[in-house]
């Protein structure tokens, strides 16, 4: 047993021998026999009997008392300290049922507690409090999501780890492989200088988007004061710069949006987020195709920005997949990039507490849907 629960059963003790001697000396004043007032001495004022009074002799043989045909013997009250012992015995079960009751789902949380300070994300408390609906049973419920997201943070830090290592790999394998040969047929410089530029420009590009997603993982410590932003100004400014682009392979991007539409933000963020989602669809959509923008206002101050390609689209169980770092899916290894774009895209309009899905349209396609609210006129 542990300090605690030694707690708990001296408190819980205490206050019950306090409760049960009251009563008992309640008790004991309401039912105390009250002696008769004594009754004046009459016989002294009475004449002595002119005759004298036989009395009559006892019957021969036991007292009816004893032979059971009498009235019992008279018994006094019990001594005082029977019913003190009893109260003890009462108080003492009772104080250990209710101290190992609180106590022991904080014993478990202990135990939970440092499991998870060993490593051992894995670790969960809520088949351990049974049925309890109390506070304690909450706290072991938020015990368990805590775990739980600590548990997907490593995970996906491990995950990400490694995906880096690997990207940065191919990169340095080429670099070092331009190096050489270089350094075996010197008239081959020019070329193999070519070769060093674009790897380094592709590194730096990695690096950039790395730092990137670094700081939107870490957005509530952004310190970076947010401003009033008409999202409609800002969509369509990225929607000419993609669709300039995008006439230049073939395909083209029509915006559909007016009035004005305000939201508290970092401009830097939601342009990086909104223009990482256009050229993205911009890049798989076939060519000869359009890429729609719409914007509208949905409830009472929500906006809601689609993105919509006509490319091939991606299978029904990678839609939520697609925003994680690094996935590219069969058409994106085909594709130049890192598949950071959308990722880094989602966590830009989450750290403005917005939402982004995609979503596969009935005749064909991807169309990612965006959700921020709104700014209150006052």
């Amino acid at each position: 047993m542990g300090r605690l629960f030694w707690k708990f059963f001296l408190a819980f003790l205490l206050a019950q021998l306090l409760a049960g001697i009251a009563l008992f000396l309640a008790v004991a004043w309401l039912v105390e026999p009250r002696q008769p007032p004594p009754m004046p001495d009459t016989w002294s004022m009475e004449a002595p009997p002119a005759f004298p009074v036989r009395r009559p002799e006892p019957p021969h043989g036991p007292p009816p008392e004893a032979s059971g045909f009498g009235p019992p013997p008279h018994r006094g009250p019990p001594p005082p300290y029977l019913p003190m012992i009893a109260i003890l015995l009462g108080c003492l079960a009772a104080s250990g049922l209710l101290a190992w009751y609180f106590a022991k789902p904080v014993r478990s949380l202990q135990w939970a507690l440092g499991a998870v300070a060993e490593g051992r994300l894995e670790t969960r408390i809520q088949s351990r409090m049974g049925r309890r609906r109390d506070e304690i049973a909450d706290l072991g419920r938020h015990f368990d999501r805590m775990a739980r997201e600590l548990q997907r943070l490593v995970e996906s830090q491990r995950q990400l780890l490694y995906d880096v290592s690997h990207e940065l790999r191919s990169p340095l394998a080429r670099l070092q492989a331009a190096i050489g040969l270089a350094r075996q047929d010197p008239a081959r410089i020019e070329i193999t200088f070519d070769r060093i530029e674009r790897e380094s420009a592709r590194l730096a590009t990695l690096v950039d988007e790395l730092l990137t997603l670094a700081r939107l993982e870490a957005a509530g410590r952004d310190e970076t004061p947010r401003i009033r932003l008409d999202l409609v100004e800002l969509i369509a400014g990225i929607a000419e710069d993609a669709c300039f682009e995008a006439r230049s392979t073939g395909r083209d991007l029509v915006f559909r949006g007016s009035g004005e539409f305000l939201v508290m933000g970092r401009a830097e963020q939601l342009h990086r987020a909104f223009e990482n989602v256009l050229r993205n669809a911009v890049k798989y959509t076939h060519p000869g195709s359009v890429v729609d923008i719409t914007l509208e206002q949905v409830g009472s101050g929500e906006l809601c920005v689609r993105v919509r390609d006509h490319g091939p689209g991606v299978p029904a169980d990678e839609l939520e997949a697609i925003f994680q770092p690094f996935h590219r899916g069969h058409q994106g290894m085909m594709a130049d990039g890192f598949g950071l774009g959308l990722a880094i895209a989602q966590r830009a309009i989450q750290a403005h507490q917005g939402t982004i899905r995609a979503l596969l349209p009935e005749r064909g396609g991807l169309c990612v849907e965006i959700r921020l609210p709104l700014c209150r006129i006052s």
